[in-house]
């Protein structure tokens, strides 16, 4: 169990990092870019979880390779893109 959330961690981490470094409008803490990651990790999973199979369920990256960083690293910046839609629409 703490092997888990710690892989999720350093994941998240690397993850979040890359997104942050292809997104140059944002501008992200470590907390932060670990967040992106890990809900990156989920939202990029859950998109290849349907497209693959049809069904609907929240899956995360499986595994620390290649295309589950890049699987992540998609959903990590669609995760920043409706943040920042969210976020602009309540400053109006």
């Amino acid at each position: 169990m703490i092997v888990n959330i710690l892989f999720f961690v350093v994941f998240g981490a690397i993850v979040g990092f890359i997104a942050d470094f292809i997104d140059s409008s944002v501008s992200l803490s470590w907390p932060e870019k670990i967040a992106v990651g890990i809900i990156g990790a989920v939202v990029g999973g859950t998109i290849t979880h349907v497209l693959t199979t049809g069904n609907l369920s929240l899956t995360s990256a499986a595994s620390f390779d290649i295309v589950s960083i890049i699987v992540s690293v998609v959903g990590a910046l669609i995760s920043i893109f409706v943040w920042q839609k969210i976020k602009g629409k309540s400053a109006n």
